[in-house]
């Protein structure tokens, strides 16, 4: 039963690896020539040079920031609203509604990006946009939504969490139920509310949970979803200095201009820097509390 797994990550993990060289390599493609000889014999070795013009770029110091910015506040948010959510929906003593809620709150995560990104732009188009006609009849001027970037971050925000909190939702639910129900009638006896059984109950016992999720998403810290900030704003040049980070940088490098040293460098970075984040983060929180750690 594990065979077809082990399969997948060895053809979409670990035989990309080679890749890393292009980011050590002054690799130019040549028709007609294989990858393989073009890329270890043909190519100089370069050393960090790639690296060095990464972070020379003047756009580079930017695009770190949204990538850290907008992966910060997921973090938090896909933690802290998903666990809320889940406890309310652990009062919900209706099957049927608990069930609706869910159902509502998960379907988002299985939609494509590409139809999440026209759903967008199908509320904020500047000629037919649902936001836009409601401004018309209250007298209000249409916004030019993709020319205006100080709205993005907002919008970015809200969508990514939007989609993706459901899937969490249903994690933090399942270890919700897993608690000794006597524990909240225990509770309940002894006069404690939903705020203090969720302080003194839900909370703790959901700690190693809480920091599994946590290592894993700082392993991903300079890593962002790519359907995100390129499908939902269109790839719009005006607001591309708030929407662009390191996975659609990466992408354009290599689409663009068929950079594949320099692409894969950032790439490479994103990797190697979230290895080391993961390792640290996991010390840290085997540190503070030993039986949270993933390791």
């Amino acid at each position: 039963m594990t065979l077809p797994v082990v399969i997948w990550y060895g053809l979409f993990c670990y035989l990309p690896l080679f890749g890393v060289f292009f980011a050590f390599k002054d690799f130019t493609p040549k028709p007609g020539q294989p990858l393989f000889k073009n890329l270890f014999f043909n190519s100089p070795w370069v050393g960090l040079r790639n690296f060095s013009y990464l972070f020379r770029n003047p756009q580079c110091r930017s695009i770190i920031f949204n990538t850290l910015f907008y992966n910060i506040i997921f973090l938090v948010a896909g933690i802290v609203i998903p666990v809320a959510l889940a406890a309310l929906l652990n009062e919900v003593h209706s099957k049927g509604f608990s069930g609706f809620v869910q159902m509502i709150l998960v379907l988002p995560y299985f939609l494509s990006w590409v139809i999440v990104g026209y759903c967008a732009y199908g509320f904020l188009a500047t000629d037919h946009g649902q936001i836009n006609s409601i401004l018309r009849v209250f007298g209000h001027m249409p916004i030019q939504w993709y020319q205006s970037p100080q709205y993005w971050r907002f919008i970015l925000i809200l969508t990514g969490i939007w989609k993706t909190c459901g899937y969490s939702l249903i994690i933090y639910l399942c270890a919700i139920t897993a608690i000794d129900r006597t524990m909240y009638e225990a509770a309940v006896i002894d006069g404690a509310g939903f705020l203090k059984m969720t302080r003194y109950i839900t909370i703790p016992l959901l700690k190693p949970t809480i920091a599994t999720i946590f290592i894993l998403s700082i392993g991903s810290l300079l890593n962002s979803d790519f359907g995100l900030f390129y499908q939902v704003p269109m790839d719009s040049g005006a607001i591309q200095e708030i929407t662009q980070t390191l996975d659609v940088y990466v992408y354009k490098a290599l689409m663009q201009q068929a950079n594949f040293s320099y692409s894969s460098a950032a790439a490479f970075l994103q990797s190697a820097v979230g290895c080391i984040l993961l390792i640290i983060s996991n010390i840290m929180i085997k540190k503070l509390d030993p039986d949270s750690a993933m390791l």
